[in-house]
C-alpha cells in the first residue's frame, strides 16, 4: 500500500500499478483524491479550531505550534527522522494525551511516510492513537496505521486495524476499507474472508463505484 493522504486512495494506486485493472479507474482517480483531501482538511481544520479556541489549553497549544513551526518545518526542508521523532516525543511527554495533538500527529506521520520513514511514523501514530478521543480522530489515525503496517509487512496488524475501522460509528470510504481487507486476506491465502470482503463492497458500498469495479475484478480472478 502506498501513501494516500493519503490515504483513502492509496490502495487504489497500488492496485492500478500491480494489476492494471482499468483506464476508467485511472480517469476518475483525481476525483477520489479530491474528495479524500477535502474530508481530511475539514476534519483537521475543525479540530484545530476547536483546540485553539480552548483558552484553558493555551500552554499545550503553544508547544504544539512551536513544534510545528520549528521541528516539523525543519524536517520538511531537511528530512532527518531521528531529530523529528525526538522532538515529537518531547512534545508528547509535555502535552500527554491532550486531544489537540491529533492534527500534528497526522501531519507528522504523513511527513514521515512521504520520506519512507515507516518505523518512526508507526511510533507517532501509536502515540496519537492513545490521545484520540472520538471516532473521527480514530479513523484518520487508524487509516494511516493500516498503511504503515502493510508497508512494514505486518499484514495481520493491518487487517486488525481495518477491522477496527469498520467497527467505528462513522463510515468514510467503507468500500475502500473492505477492499483493502479483501486484498490483505487474499495475500494471506484466506480466500473465504477475501471473498466476503469483496462481496461486501459490491453489495453495501454501491455509491463507491470505482471500488465496486475493482472488487468485481478481484472476484473474477479468484
Amino acid at each position: 500500500m502506498s501513501n494516500t493522504t493519503m490515504t483513502p486512495n492509496r490502495s487504489l494506486n497500488q492496485i492500478m500499478a500491480e494489476d492494471d485493472f482499468s483506464k476508467v479507474i485511472s480517469k476518475n482517480k483525481n476525483v477520489l483524491i479530491a474528495i479524500a483531501i477535502g474530508i481530511v482538511i475539514g476534519v483537521v481544520g475543525f479540530g484545530l479550531f476547536s483546540t485553539f479556541s480552548d483558552k484553558s489549553k493555551t500552554q499545550h497549544n503553544a508547544k504544539i505550534y512551536k513544534y510545528e513551526a520549528e521541528a516539523l518545518k525543519s524536517y520538511v526542508d531537511k528530512p532527518d527522522a531521528k531529530v523529528l521523532i525526538e522532538a515529537f516525543k518531547v512534545l508528547s511527554r509535555d502535552v500527554g494525551n491532550y486531544v489537540g495533538i491529533i492534527p500534528i500527529v497526522i501531519k507528522t506521520s504523513d511527513a514521515l511516510i512521504n520520506q519512507n520513514h515507516l518505523n518512526e511514523a508507526l511510533d507517532v501514530l501509536l502515540i496519537g492513537k492513545n490521545a484520540s478521543k472520538n471516532d473521527y480522530a480514530n479513523y484518520f489515525i487508524l487509516s494511516r496505521l493500516s498503511v504503515v503496517y502493510e508497508d512494514l509487512g505486518q499484514d495481520q496488524n493491518a487487517i486488525d486495524v481495518l477491522e477496527k475501522m469498520n467497527s467505528l460509528s462513522i463510515k468514510i470510504f467503507e468500500g475502500k476499507n473492505y477492499l483493502d481487507l479483501g486484498r490483505l486476506y487474499l495475500k494471506k491465502g484466506d480466500k473465504l474472508n477475501a471473498k466476503t470482503s469483496f462481496n461486501y463492497v459490491i453489495e453495501k458500498a454501491k455509491d463507491e463505484s470505482e471500488f465496486v469495479k475493482i472488487a468485481k475484478l478481484y472476484l473474477a480472478k479468484m
